[in-house]
């Protein structure tokens, strides 16, 4: 399988990268893991055809995720795709980009090609062609639900990490997390093959320590802060320090691993 990181960045705006998205690329399917940098580009200047992306993971409703969704289905759109689109996440995500593509002009009977959405739920696998998806849950936003859901009761506060099964091989996508902890029904139960992490929101020796326990092959570190570019060698050793025996890959850009 491949995997091209179309985005890195953190949440904070990036001289250099673009805010977050992963595409994996199985024989005869694809699956962008969340879609908030210009993807509609990368696509369009890689000459990908217009149905890429069979599947497309939204994590959760931070624009640094979700952002550049409406744009990418225009450009589906104006190329022509026919194939239909299976979009994941949590509902009351699905919901409301649902709502904000008709707000876009951009309605189901106008862009040629069908959308299914398909909520998930933590611990239940759906199945889209040679993939299995199965989300987590992380504490993410739960801060922040507990200062503003009360006065903001129709927001979605639920983010959702996904374990990726392909091919006999688990793959495993973070989202954002509060703590490296909440990867722990992921990680659990048998050997991953590649944890596409963020570094982010919590400092690195807590998340090397946390996963020194598991069977990981390698780490690729995305959705981190600029100040952690060039600084691989350095998490390499912290993460030596820590226990943790994986591969450790600090990824920029348009980068892509055969994994």
């Amino acid at each position: 399988m491949r995997a091209t990181f179309l985005g890195t960045a953190a949440g904070d705006t990036s001289r250099t990268r673009e805010h977050s998205g992963l595409l994996l690329e199985a024989p005869d399917a694809s699956l962008l893991l969340d879609c908030g940098g210009n993807v509609a580009r990368h696509f369009h200047a890689g000459e990908y055809p217009a149905d890429v992306p069979t599947a497309i993971w939204l994590s959760h409703m931070h624009s640094d995720h979700v952002g550049q969704f409406s744009m990418l289905i225009q450009s589906l759109w104006l190329r022509q795709r026919r194939a239909p689109l299976h979009v994941f996440g949590p509902a009351e995500v699905l919901r409301v980009m649902e709502d904000w593509l008709v707000r876009c002009i951009l309605f189901p009977g106008l862009i040629g090609f069908p959308i299914e959405w398909r909520p998930v739920q933590p611990g239940v696998p759906v199945t889209q062609g040679p993939f299995t998806l199965t989300a987590f849950a992380t504490d993410h936003l739960v801060n922040l639900a507990q200062q503003f859901q009360k006065a903001h009761p129709t927001t979605c506060f639920e983010c959702y990490g996904a374990a990726i099964d392909v091919a006999e091989r688990r793959y495993v996508y973070s989202a954002d997390l509060a703590h490296p902890r909440e990867l722990a029904p992921a990680l659990t139960g048998r050997p991953v093959t590649g944890l596409f992490c963020e570094l982010a929101h919590y400092p690195e020796d807590e998340l090397f320590r946390e996963l020194a326990p598991y069977d990981i092959e390698s780490i690729y570190i995305t959705h981190y802060p600029d100040a952690f570019a060039g600084q691989e060698k350095r998490l390499k050793h912290a993460a030596q320090e820590q226990g943790f025996k994986g591969a450790v890959h600090l990824l920029q850009d348009k980068v892509a691993e055969e994994i």
